[in-house]
This record gives structure tokens, C-alpha cells and sequence, in this order.
């Protein structure tokens, strides 16, 4: 297995930042084009959708949640399926159909009037877009070794989660000025994105290998260092989305929000995707965390804490206080801040060591994708069972999803324990 460069023990392969480094081949353009473009298709219609159907239907927490989590099992076996697709047709021919096949959905979600029509429409969209992302990264990693990985992914997560952040804060000025416009837009989108990849096949040569000698191994040490990151971020992984398709169909219920405009709800609700990009741009030029999986372990316990905090306002939590309107704005945007950071740093983690240790394969960005899809039902199924229980109550939505992410949390403790006991045997 190539994984990396050999160097002194407890020092990471040192990659050349994203804004320097390892020139992209010629097809990687047209991949991040892509890249930009399904994100702002794809999170209009997952994270975002929760307050279309707020303003459009008037959805509340239960029927937001049931819908999240039908989306996240959903995403599952699409994620699983990538690698025999890829296998069978090939990963730009079977990405080319998938884009296709999106766009007509997202087109009949546009026309569609009831709910539950719509509802379904995004159940297969999130199936099938599930196919698309472990090609994409796939497509925008192999062929390189270790340093060309983290290179390409430093790009790689610099580019999706700033198109998914402005697609958020922009959604309200869209939902409010043209409600159809959220479905017309991803679908211009994929077809865009089909269209790249049929001009690709035709006049760009496919990503090369990269034509040094095969790296040889990293020492022992650093291997282990990275192999407990990958099961620490992996493990943590999850929790993120539960984190954050927990929270998405609860934000237009909390209090802070419902006191803003629709506008301003999504601009509001979009902090957390902009500091999320902050920590990938961050990540991106250095390589200090290669080394240190406690930071995913501090990531996880502060996106715990971050995630009671932006949901509980301070008026909540202390009424007797008399706090005004504008405290609780503040807090609900600076936790977000803190959240962002923390989800940046497990997404990265997982996403950088899988791939480093599988060398980039379609299989692992599989594994990656299923993951996100098992956290995107968890956690809005523990909410949409509290709401079927006890409907519009969203203290205990919050506690539900809280402790969904509370287990994951320890669970990544006696991860980081175990690993450390065993790195101690050895």
C-alpha cells in the first residue's frame, strides 16, 4: 500500500499547500467546476430544503426531520453502489448519466405542487446524487501519491463547502423572489455538469499517474498515527451530519429565527458553512494535523458543546434574566463559528486519511459518503421519533438529537483510548 513518503517518525508527508502546488492536470479544472456546481445544487436541496418547506408548506420539525432522515438512508446504499457503477461504466460515462438523471428530477420537483410528490422527488435525487460524490473525489485524487492527495483535496475542500455556503445565505432572497428557482437552479446545474464531462471525454486526456517511483511506505509510527486519525474521524464523521441535519430542520423552529425574516433566516442559518470553509482553507496550508489525532478528538467534544450552545438561547436557558433579542442573535451566530471550525476538522480528516490510505480509491470515497448518510438519518430519525411524541416540543428536539451526538461522542473517546492503548503495547 502507498500511503505517504518515509520520513522521521511523527512527521507527516509535507504536501505543497493548494495554492502553490501540485499542477493540476488538465481535466481537474473541469472536475472542480463540477465539484462547485453539484454543491450548490446538492445542498439547496438537502440542508437547505428544510426552509422551503417551512415558507412553501408550513413543515415543522417532525415532518423536516422525517424528511432528513429519509434522505440520509437513502444515501446510503447510493454511496455504497458508486464503486460497482464506476466499475461497470466507467466513472465520467456513469457521472455523466447521474447528472442527467438529476436534473430530470430536480425539474419534476419544480413542476410538482404537493409536498409529498416533492418529498419523493428529493428521496430519488439524494439516492442518486449518492452514486456521483465517491466518483467525483475519486476522479479528483488517483494517480498521485500521498503529497498530490493532499494537495488535490486541499482544493477539493476549499471549493464544495464555499459554493454550499453561499447557496444557503443566498436561499431566502430565491425562495421569496422565485420558490421554483430552488429546483430550477440545481437542474441547470447537473445539466451544466453533464456537459463538462462529455466535452472532457472527448478533448481531455484522462488524469495521469503520477510518474515519479512508487513512494515507499512511512515508517511504522507515522502509519499508526495515521491509521488512528482515519478510525477517529471516521468514527466522528457521522456526528457531524447528525449535527447538522439535526439541526437544519430544527432552525426554523428556534426562537431567534422565527423572530427574522426569510431572507435573513437562511443568511443567518449559513454562518456555520462559512466558518466550516474557513477551517478547510486553514487546514489546507499546513500539515500539523497529519500527525495529531487528538485535534479530531478536542473537534468532536467542541461540536458537542458548540451544538447545545447555538440551540439553546440564552433567553432559554435563562429566562428569568430578561436578555434581549440581539444576545440570543449573537450567541446563535458565534456557536455556529465554533461548529463550523469543528466540522471542518473531522470532515477533513476522514476524507484526507481515507483517501491517503486507500490511494484514492472510488471504494473508500464510498465508505466516506455512507458514513455522512448514516449520521444524516440518525439524527433526524431521534428527532422526528421525540416530535411524533411530543409534536412542536423543541427543547426535546434538541435533547434528542443531543444525545445522539453525545454517543457518538464518547464513542470516539474509547476510540482515541483503545488506539492509544494499543500504540502503548507496541
Amino acid at each position: 500500500m502507498r500511503a505517504g513518503n518515509s520520513q522521521p517518525v511523527g512527521q507527516a508527508a509535507q504536501p505543497p499547500s493548494y495554492f502553490a502546488a501540485v499542477p493540476p492536470a488538465p481535466p481537474l479544472g473541469p472536475l472542480y467546476a463540477i465539484e462547485a456546481m453539484m454543491s450548490v445544487g446538492g445542498t439547496l436541496l438537502s440542508i437547505g430544503i428544510v426552509f422551503v418547506m417551512n415558507q412553501r408548506f408550513g413543515w415543522q420539525m417532525r415532518q423536516n426531520f422525517l424528511l432528513a432522515a429519509g434522505q440520509g438512508l437513502i444515501y446510503v446504499p447510493g454511496a455504497l453502489s458508486a464503486r460497482w457503477v464506476a466499475g461497470r461504466f466507467g466513472r465520467r460515462a456513469a457521472l455523466a448519466w447521474i447528472y442527467l438523471v438529476l436534473a430530470a428530477l430536480a425539474l419534476a420537483a419544480a413542476a410538482a405542487r404537493s409536498p409529498l410528490v416533492i418529498a419523493s422527488l428529493l428521496l430519488a435525487f439524494t439516492l442518486v446524487i449518492g452514486l456521483s460524490w465517491p466518483m467525483l473525489e475519486s476522479l479528483a485524487t488517483s494517480g498521485v501519491d500521498a503529497a498530490g492527495v493532499a494537495g488535490r483535496l486541499g482544493t477539493y475542500n476549499v471549493i464544495w463547502p464555499l459554493a454550499g455556503f453561499v447557496a444557503i445565505a443566498v436561499e431566502g432572497v430565491i425562495i421569496r423572489h422565485w420558490t421554483a428557482g430552488v429546483f430550477i437552479i440545481p437542474a441547470g446545474m447537473c445539466l451544466a455538469s453533464a456537459g463538462l464531462l462529455a466535452v472532457g471525454n472527448r478533448s481531455a486526456a484522462p488524469i495521469a499517474p503520477h510518474d515519479s517511483a512508487p513512494a515507499p511506505a512511512p515508517e511504522p509510527q507515522l502509519l499508526r498515527l495515521q491509521t488512528l486519525a482515519l478510525w477517529l474521524s471516521r468514527v466522528a464523521l457521522p456526528a457531524t451530519y447528525t449535527v447538522i441535519y439535526g439541526l437544519m430542520p430544527l432552525m426554523p423552529s428556534l426562537p431567534t429565527m422565527k423572530r427574522l425574516s426569510p431572507e435573513n433566516q437562511t443568511l443567518v442559518g449559513s454562518v456555520w458553512l462559512g466558518t466550516r470553509w474557513l477551517a478547510f482553507v486553514l487546514l489546507g496550508l499546513g500539515t500539523w494535523w497529519h500527525t495529531r489525532p487528538r485535534a479530531l478528538l478536542w473537534s468532536a467534544v467542541l461540536m458537542l458543546v458548540s451544538f447545545f450552545g447555538l440551540t439553546l438561547a440564552p433567553s432559554v436557558v435563562f429566562p428569568a434574566a430578561h436578555l434581549s433579542q440581539v444576545i440570543d442573535l449573537t450567541s446563535l451566530i458565534a456557536w455556529q463559528g465554533v461548529l463550523g471550525v469543528a466540522l471542518g476538522m473531522i470532515y477533513s480528516g476522514s476524507l484526507y486519511f481515507g483517501m491517503v490510505l486507500s490511494e484514492g480509491s472510488t471504494e473508500h470515497g464510498g465508505y466516506h459518503e455512507a458514513l455522512i448518510g448514516v449520521g444524516w438519518a440518525i439524527g433526524p430519525a431521534a428527532g422526528a421519533a421525540v416530535q411524533i411524541a411530543r409534536p412542536g416540543d423543541v427543547i426535546a428536539g434538541i435533547t434528542a438529537v443531543g444525545a445522539v451526538i453525545a454517543a457518538t461522542v464518547v464513542l470516539v473517546l474509547l476510540t482515541a483510548a483503545l488506539g492509544a492503548r494499543r500504540q502503548h503495547l507496541q
